[in-house]
């Protein structure tokens, strides 16, 4: 019986390569996830988001119709993959440039201007965002909601320093004071969109400062409410009488 050869021991640079195997399938495989968001992109922004197919993106990426599901579970994951990319970058850089000593008027409406002239560089993009993230189901909605948090948590502390300013009264309800911030600036960027306005105009940027100011200045006016009666209180008091006298 013929004695069985032991196989080649591995050269020091097979061993490198198969250490290195996993990396490189890793690499390959974001690469290929970030073509596909690529491809995403421009598409929904060219046909809008109900008339791009999975085939049409899968093929504009140069990946496989159905290898396209290997790295996304359905186009709605793009679409959340999409904003992902866009907003977050355009979020975070907003709260990053805000300048020092600013008020929070200053602050809120930097924010908003920066995302909104954003939007402005691909209205179609902007429309499906507007119109299609408000459906997206689970595991998808929870990665919309995790941006909406890091939004409002932003806003929280940027209202909670006003606060200790002495800029809103300190009884304001944060959150929904966040919430309430944000509702007139996309209620605004629905209708700017629609309407077809230029979001970065002086008419749109106007109008959306004083929308904001008017929410802040209302809740401003409570301090001042509550100042002007502890000075009308203290004309009534008799002056206090020092100890000793």
């Amino acid at each position: 019986m013929a004695k069985r050869s032991s196989p080649s021991p591995l050269t020091k640079e097979a061993i490198d390569e198969q250490a290195a195997m996993p990396g490189r399938r890793e690499r390959a495989k974001i690469e290929k996830r970030a073509r596909l968001v690529t491809a995403a992109r421009e598409l929904f922004s060219s046909k809008g988001f109900a008339a791009a197919t999975t085939s049409e993106i899968a093929q504009r990426a140069d990946i496989g119709a159905g290898t396209l599901f290997l790295y996304v579970r359905s186009k709605e994951e793009l679409l959340v993959l999409v904003f992902q990319e866009d907003m977050i970058r355009v979020r975070d850089e907003a709260f990053a440039s805000m300048a020092a000593g600013a008020t929070l008027l200053d602050e809120i409406c930097s924010l908003y201007d920066a995302l909104a002239a954003f939007h402005e560089q691909d209205r179609a993009l902007a429309r499906i965002y507007t119109k299609e993230l408000a459906h997206v189901r689970d595991p998808n909605r929870t990665e919309v909601d995790a941006f909406m948090e890091g939004l409002f948590t932003r806003s929280d502390e940027r209202i909670e320093m006003a606060k200790a300013r002495g800029e809103i009264a300190s009884d304001v309800p944060t959150r929904l004071l966040s919430q309430n911030l944000f509702a007139i600036y996309f209620a605004l960027l629905r209708r700017d969109l629609e309407a077809e306005a230029a979001l970065t105009s002086p008419e749109c940027v106007g109008e959306r400062h004083a929308a904001l100011a008017l929410q802040l200045r209302g809740l401003a006016q409570q301090i001042a409410n509550v100042n002007r009666q502890d000075v009308a209180s203290t004309r009534h008091r008799r002056p206090p009488v020092p100890v000793g006298c």
